[in-house]
């Protein structure tokens, strides 16, 4: 008969009771402990903060850019200011001489408009150096100086107009005049001096700040070059890794758990997964569509297995055992392993009726709890994960078990009483020593109504 290997998904796992809060709190918190000890998470946090001091320095770097261009522009505006101011002084005291000398009315419009543009130009300069108090208070000196020369030019232009030219001549050819607009060219120029200065120094700092800047950055591109390398190591390290042992321990053997590595003994539930009629399968299927159908077995233990909580030590062939109880024990290992042996007969089960196949797809399982010796060994290179001690044979021994028995699931006595499983749900098979051993032990199976379900 044909035989069609056309994947299906898989069937969900029959739901179970809501699991106790309590030891879903100290998986987290555990996890949560481990994630901070992990050379990894050192790393990105590393990482990241180097990225975030790099884009505050960067931040920092635009900000003082920014109130430099503010200063120039400020200074810009001073000197500008300053210039105005002068310009219009100037032109005031060329109308009045004008006017003067000439008598022609039409010289007073540049010296009216020069007074009033000084007072104008004075204002706007008063704006710009109010954060000031030095050029505030040369400014105040600067007011002064002008006042006086406007009250000057202005005196002698009313005598003019009032028609007594000679005495408007006279207090020019008498006055201060030229002392006071030497003074307020002085004035001006002390004022651009210390403006220049400013921004003199104020440029000085922007070439140390930014050479700091410079170096600062500098020195964090190197560490997170360093960084990334070093992540994208242990990246690889962990890739290496994955590829000879299971998932959930290669977190813990990356992160250099020594226990691991030197082995100990625990607790553990151990479940042996064996398929049935794979022979015959074997032959009635060529080399690729085997292939994808074992595939296929493969994912559904593996998934069912990360479910439930366990870790797939190895697939044997079409065979696969699965340990309940790493990276670290739990008090729920047995009753999570004779929940995912469940899970497995039903969804394989299934799975193999919709795959048409021309056997049935059926598998045997066998569960035993007892002390284990597990550990990683070997080196980087070439690491392997073993489980060893009497509960991984008899585990095995009760798989092979449910052949003879005819039964698809088999669980030790202690498997049971470690699950808290009542007696009630299970029917004893044997008392009898296993194959390969003396001592006799009870094991038991599902009862009837239960082992219909899981055969539908």
């Amino acid at each position: 008969m044909a035989v069609t290997t056309a994947p299906v998904p898989a069937d969900p796992a029959p739901a179970d009771p809501a699991p106790n809060p309590a030891p879903i709190r100290e998986r987290v918190v555990a996890r949560v402990q481990r994630s901070l000890r992990s050379r990894t998470v050192t790393w990105m946090t590393v990482g990241f903060a180097t990225i975030l001091v790099m884009t505050a320095v960067a931040l920092g770097a635009f900000v003082y850019q920014q109130r430099g261009i503010d200063a120039v522009r400020r200074t810009v505006a001073v000197d500008g200011r300053l210039a105005r101011v002068l310009s219009a002084v100037q032109d005031a005291e060329t109308g009045q001489r004008g006017y003067l000398l000439t008598g022609d009315a039409a010289f007073l419009l540049p010296f009216t408009e020069g007074r009033v543009n000084v007072g104008r130009q004075l204002d706007r300069l008063r704006d710009l150096v109010v954060g000031d108090p030095e050029q505030r208070a040369e400014l105040d000196a600067l007011s002064e100086l002008i006042r006086a020369k406007l009250d000057e030019l202005g005196a002698s232009v009313a005598l003019s107009r009032a028609g007594d030219g000679a005495a408007a001549r006279a207090s020019v050819a008498g006055g201060r005049g030229k002392q006071v607009m030497d003074a307020i060219r002085d004035r001006v120029r002390s004022m651009e001096a210390r403006e220049a200065d400013r921004m003199e120094r104020r440029q000085e700092a922007v070439s140390r700040i930014a050479l700091a800047i410079w170096i600062l950055i500098g020195i964090l591109a190197v560490l997170f070059v360093l960084f990334s390398t070093s992540a994208l190591r242990e990246a690889n390290r962990r890739h290496r890794l994955s590829r000879f042992l299971p998932q959930e321990l290669v977190l813990r053997l990356a992160d250099d758990d020594g226990s691991l590595k030197a082995g100990r003994r625990q607790q553990a539930a151990i479940v042996f997964i064996d398929m049935r009629g794979s022979t015959t399968l074997a032959e009635s299927l060529d080399p690729h569509r085997l292939s994808e159908f074992l595939s296929a077995f493969r994912r559904r233990v593996t998934r069912l297995a990360r479910l439930r909580g366990g870790v797939v030590d190895k697939f044997i062939g079409d065979g696969a055992l699965v340990v309940f109880g790493l990276p670290e024990p739990r008090p729920d290992d047995a009753a999570r392993a004779l929940a995912f042996a469940r899970d497995l007969v039903t969804v394989i089960a299934r799975w193999g009726d919709r795959a048409a196949q021309a056997e049935p797809v059926r598998i045997g399982v066998g569960v035993h709890y007892g002390t284990v010796f597990c550990g990683i060994i070997g080196e980087e290179a070439r690491y392997e994960f073993t489980v060893l001690g009497d509960a991984v044979n008899v585990a095995a021994r009760l798989e092979q078990a449910t052949k003879l028995h005819g039964v698809p699931i088999l669980v030790s006595e202690a498997a049971r009483r470690a699950a808290g499983e009542p007696a009630a749900a299970w029917r004893e098979v044997c008392r009898e020593p296993l194959r390969g051993r003396r001592e006799r032990m009870p094991y038991y199976t599902m009862h009837e109504a239960a082992a219909g379900t899981v055969r539908a």
